[in-house]
């Protein structure tokens, strides 16, 4: 069994659907891998249904101002049913399931725009179209193609009244997938989209807008998968930002640890949360280029031990406050930490790394602050405040940091070597994460020199 999830840049155009996606699952089925197919909305689309739900909201502009965005959103979806090949049956159920979930998305809109409010059941039944209409439409062009294919409508799988929350909440969805799919025909191909169910509080509150890439992780935990593949439009997780290192490489192999420190310092290609329940049941993940779909990707797994050197990837994040809280009362003290760390919480700031001394605590934030911040004044409580403002994390990332003596010795002397001030230091609790923070300015020539140093040219 294999799960194939396709992103909204694999979705993006009629010809990249017909031309490559399409292939790639006829390929996987002709091979016996047993596909399933999970897909996001067409690029765009997405934020069109949510500016859609807005503006239905906004009582100045009406529930007509909708209109225009409905139409551009099926006559996207018509121009990739008007690219199949010569069918008319399937032509014809796609554009019928088009003109009815657009039918249905008019009334939601009218009915948020009537009563003015914009409920989180409506908010995540605007949101699922896109899914729905690209899954839809996907295993049309599937069929049409000479590729047996199921739409699933996954909507109606996991019932409102499966209580969010509960200890066994993601247990039982996975058990409600596994009895639907598995009605589902051999050598047909399940068609699902990304939006899975209504979920107390929404769905983007409980997953983000990384739930399709959920959703496969749920369903290929749920069928008990060989692996799950992620089809994007990179050829994998590359060792830092090609648009600063043109000699950047792939990273053929990552441990779960490793890629969530990289999503969370700078790299977008997966989120850790996103991919959780393949990785509890230690099932690869593989991330591929559905532009390049002979290369072999970069595959992250629940861990691994054989690796090259030490250094995975550079990666880094632009834009950080260093804010530092000085006070004689922090001497011999227990508990101030705490008292910092409630202020950040009351703020609801995320702190990034942190760096403690006798009588000060350094810390960052993503995010640009004044002395009249909120944040900031209620810190003045506790001590005296200093902001350094336009600062970038540089992370280097690998899960043998800790086992070379000479690591961090050397990244300092190569940016001491360039003249480039280093402001703090961090060595995260998995010992996988060297984390220093530079100027702003001067950040992709640090980012470039350590990669060079890390990963020279072959």
């Amino acid at each position: 069994m294999l799960i194939q999830k396709f992103g909204g840049t694999s979705m993006g155009d009629p010809a990249t659907i017909h031309n490559n996606v399409v292939p790639i699952i006829r390929g996987a089925l002709v091979e016996n891998r047993r596909p399933v197919v999970i897909v996001s909305a067409m690029t765009g689309i997405t934020n069109e249904l949510l500016g859609l739900a807005q503006r239905a909201l906004d009582k100045e502009s009406g529930e007509h101002s909708a209109l225009p965005g409905l139409d551009v959103i099926r006559k996207k979806h018509l121009a990739w049913v008007q690219a199949f090949q010569r069918e008319t049956n399937w032509s014809e159920k796609a554009r019928a399931f088009l003109n009815s979930e657009l039918l249905r998305l008019e009334q939601v809109l009218s009915a948020i725009a009537i009563i003015g409010e914009l409920p989180v059941r409506s908010h995540d039944a605007v949101l699922a179209v896109g899914e729905k209409l690209s899954a839809h439409t996907l295993s049309c062009a599937l069929n049409a193609s000479g590729v047996p294919a199921e739409y699933i409508d996954t909507e109606k799988i996991v019932p409102i009244s499966l209580k969010y929350r509960s200890d066994n909440y993601w247990d039982e969805v996975a058990t409600l997938f596994n009895s639907r799919l598995s009605s589902v025909p051999s050598g047909s191909v399940p068609v699902l989209p990304g939006y899975f169910g209504q979920i107390d509080g929404g769905i983007l509150a409980a997953v983000g807008r990384g739930y399709s890439d959920f959703s496969a992780s749920l369903v290929g935990r749920a069928l008990g998968a060989q692996e799950v593949q992620i089809w994007t439009d990179v050829d994998g997780v590359l060792s830092a930002n090609p648009r600063i290192v043109p000699d950047t490489k792939i990273i053929p192999r990552l441990s779960f640890d490793e890629m969530a420190e990289l999503a969370h310092f700078g790299a977008k290609v997966l989120h850790p949360f996103s991919v959780r329940p393949a990785v509890q049941a230690n099932i690869p993940i593989r991330i591929l280029n559905t532009f390049n779909a002979t290369c072999p990707g970069t595959v992250v797994e629940t861990c691994f031990t054989q690796v090259e050197h030490p250094c995975r990837s550079v990666t880094y994040k632009k834009d950080v406050t260093i804010i530092r809280i000085t006070t004689p009362r922090m001497l011999l003290a227990h508990g101030f930490l705490a008292q910092v760390g409630s202020v950040f919480e009351q703020h609801r700031v995320s702190v990034d790394l942190i760096a403690t001394s006798e009588i000060s605590i350094s810390l960052t934030v993503d995010q640009t602050l004044d002395e009249n911040d909120a944040l900031v004044s209620d810190l003045t409580a506790l001590g005296e405040v200093d902001l350094q403002r336009d600062n970038a994390i540089i992370s280097v990332i690998g899960d043998k940091i800790a086992e070379e003596f000479t690591f961090s010795a050397m990244i300092l002397s190569e940016l001491g070597a360039a003249r480039i001030p280093v402001k703090l230091i961090s060595l995260g609790n998995s010992l996988i994460n060297f984390s220093l923070v530079v100027d702003n300015v001067q950040c992709e020539r640090a980012v470039q020199l350590l990669h060079a140093r890390l990963h020279p040219p072959e």
